[in-house]
């Protein structure tokens, strides 16, 4: 997401640097057999089950609605959870620190839930099973352990699952243990030997989803090299109901906005991922894991690490190393984006508001530059001194171009002018405003974040009314007359008509980039074009009196 849009503006950027250089300027049951601290067992190895039960005495628990639903709370350092015996799911997660809810309400098929369920088939990943609506009986093993267990058939032969949640008190990862426990006298085998594990359908905050970075991407890693994956499969993919992707699958999750939610095998890989591409649908993706046959009373562990959290490089690198580019934060912009977001918030304590303090930032940046900023006023100002000559050059040579180009870079030189000079600040200041698009896209401090009249959340569009379902921003508007302006102030009049066009097509190009980008961002720009507009004004006020 962000460093597709990252290259959108480094070439957007470029675009404009070459113009402007070419021209200038607790439970309630308790399974009898379940013993409290119990321990996972290591993958692919068997240890013997409870006592093996006829076959004929297995009870079959079969997936019902009506069954009653119990909740159990549970708390630790960082969330308070409320576990559900239907679908042995998690069904709240209370972001303590920043006191979000990161599960919700129903939305497309999902029932609004971490169910982080299992699949016997890629069918019943596309369609779901009825493990998920079966109400499962469960044991509260300690305070940050919790077993669900339940019972089924399969190809006639009595199946025990048990799913293990294991909290830590501290961090942001838990683990979930699967044990399918063979219950019969014969061996059971899954078929085509595999199992779809998927982590959930949808991840918190819930949000305004009409805006695009509001959405939900799958992501997931192929032998340590991370992806993405959009609904529809990307703007150049063709869509399709479901994706594979096969190879050494070391993890996959979704990523909403700020939190990311990712599920990793302990101490195997997966087989192929599985990713839910259809519109009606959730975020859906899915891991297939090899399943070994299980020999009678045995069974098979499959073992996962969860991380719940903030799209945080710190926070992903204290669970796993593997897991930090998840964090879809670029390693060049990231020292950047940290320090933009230090600075938002130091000002912010002296104003108490993330506007105001934006209005500060952007101030201090421009002193910042100020150096460079003359030297791009003093490089247009001879540039619009040469502005006669230029034209007469050209004329000379209409019929020419290439000699009238190579006259006009000898002109320059000669001058002591530098064509790039007055595009040298905005290029210098592409950091800083990739580290605040980063900032607001991506941090959790962004969201929410008033600043005065219309815009009431700068890590949104300042959208003010929709007509027919498209929506009306005023920033991008105020910014493309205000680059106008600028770029009215600053160009060299040579009469080259093609200039005159491309001085009102950047900035188009410009408002169609910003039009949905958040309000913050903008107002950024915008208050940049304003700080150059006045600068100008002044030098060129001086100018006349001189």
């Amino acid at each position: 997401m962000e460093k597709r849009t990252l290259l959108a503006f480094v070439l957007t950027a470029g675009l404009w640097a070459a113009w402007i250089w070419y021209f200038a300027p607790d439970a309630d049951k308790v399974e009898q057999n379940a013993t409290p601290g119990t321990t996972a067992v290591s993958t692919d190895k068997t240890v013997a089950a409870e006592q093996i039960i006829p076959e004929k005495s297995v009870i079959i628990i079969p997936a019902s609605k009506n069954a009653k639903e119990e909740s159990i709370d549970l708390s630790t350092e960082k969330f308070k959870f409320e576990l559900t015996s239907r679908g042995a799911a998690i069904k709240k997660a209370n972001y303590r620190e920043r006191n979000i809810d990161l599960v919700f309400g129903n939305h497309f098929s999902t029932k609004g839930t971490l169910d982080f369920a299992v699949h016997f088939t890629e069918d019943e990943f596309m369609t779901g099973n009825s493990l998920a609506d079966a109400v499962w009986n469960y044991v509260k093993l300690d305070d940050k352990t919790i077993k669900f267990f339940t019972d089924l058939n399969m190809d006639g032969k009595p199946l025990r699952i048990e799913k293990v949640y294991r909290f830590t008190e501290k961090g942001y990862d838990f683990t979930i243990d699967y044990n399918f426990i063979n219950r019969s006298r014969q061996p059971l085998a899954f078929k085509n030997s595999l199992a779809v594990f998927s982590p959930s359908d949808i991840l918190g905050p819930e949000l305004d989803y009409s805006n695009r970075y509001n959405g939900m991407t799958g992501i997931y890693s192929v032998a340590n090299d991370y992806e993405q994956n959009l609904k529809g499969g990307g703007f150049f993919s063709k869509a399709e109901d479901l994706k594979r992707v096969s190879g050494a699958i070391d993890y996959t999750g979704i990523m909403s906005r700020y939190f990311l939610l990712i599920m990793k095998p302990a101490d195997f890989t997966g087989t192929t991922m599985l990713f839910d591409n259809r519109a009606h649908t959730g975020c859906r993706t899915g891991m297939a894991v090899e399943m070994k046959e299980i020999a009678p009373g045995q069974q098979l562990v499959r073992s996962f690490r969860i991380y719940l959290g903030e799209k945080d490089k710190t926070m992903l690198k204290s669970v796993d190393p593997m897991l930090v580019d998840a964090s879809d934060v670029s390693t060049l912009i990231e020292p950047i984006r940290y320090f933009v977001i230090w600075s938002l918030s130091w000002i912010n304590k002296l104003f108490g508001n993330l506007g105001w303090s934006l209005v500060v930032f952007s101030v201090l940046t421009k002193i910042v530059f100020m150096p460079l900023t003359k030297k791009s006023t003093d490089s247009m100002k001879k540039m619009q001194e040469l502005a006669p000559e230029i034209k007469k050059m050209q004329a000379k040579y209409k019929d020419k171009p290439d000699v009238a180009q190579r006259e006009m870079m000898r002109m320059y030189k000669e001058n002591k002018v530098n064509p790039l000079g007055g595009c040298l600040p905005l290029l210098l200041q592409m950091p800083f405003f990739f580290g605040l698009y980063s900032a607001l896209i991506n941090s959790i401090d962004m969201w929410n974040a008033p600043f005065m009249l219309w815009m009431k959340d700068l890590s949104m569009p300042d959208t003010v009314f929709a007509v027919s379902g498209f929506n009306i921003n005023i920033l991008p508007l105020l910014m493309t007359v205000s680059t106008i302006i600028q770029q009215k102030q600053t160009m060299v009049d040579t009469g080259n008509q093609q200039q005159k066009m491309m001085m009102y097509m950047m900035p188009v190009i410009l408002l169609f980039i910003f039009w949905t980008m958040p309000s913050g961002l903008v107002l950024y720009w915008l208050l940049q074009n304003l700080y150059q507009i006045l600068n100008q004004t002044i030098v060129n006020r001086i100018g006349k009196k001189a």
